[in-house]
């Protein structure tokens, strides 16, 4: 298991794309990679850290491009659909999770948005 502090990028005007996500939340968070969810929180319940504050890394290629994003480490109950809230997380430390074949970090796309299937279909016609 693999993590490092990540803070929150979003917009200066305070929009909320994410319907009140993760990043909306916080400022900052541990992102966890090469680790499960439950191996994760337990090191955040071992480590007296509040694991509904934290991200894990979503490994995902796409069309043979790294697509992976981070997402709450817990998800919220009764939320099908997640989606981009439009947020990102970075960090400065050069420990942090580097992107298949690059040798610098950059900024982590966040998929904290959570909608009922009637919200998400409304607003995807």
């Amino acid at each position: 298991m693999r993590h490092s502090l990540y803070f929150v990028y979003r917009c200066a005007d305070r929009v909320d794309c994410s319907n009140n996500g993760l990043t909306n939340r916080v400022s900052q968070g541990y992102l966890f990679w090469d680790c499960k969810n439950d191996e994760a929180i337990a090191y955040c319940r071992e480590h007296n850290i509040n694991p509904n504050e934290q991200f894990i890394l979503v490994d995902r290629t796409l069309w043979g491009e790294d697509q992976s994003f981070a997402e709450p480490l817990v998800k919220p109950e009764g939320s099908w659909a997640q989606t981009d809230g439009g947020n990102f997380i970075f960090t400065s430390n050069g420990n942090c999770y580097k992107f298949k074949g690059e040798t610098c970090g950059r900024p982590i796309p966040v998929h904290d948005r959570f909608d009922d299937w009637d919200t998400f279909n409304s607003m995807s016609i």
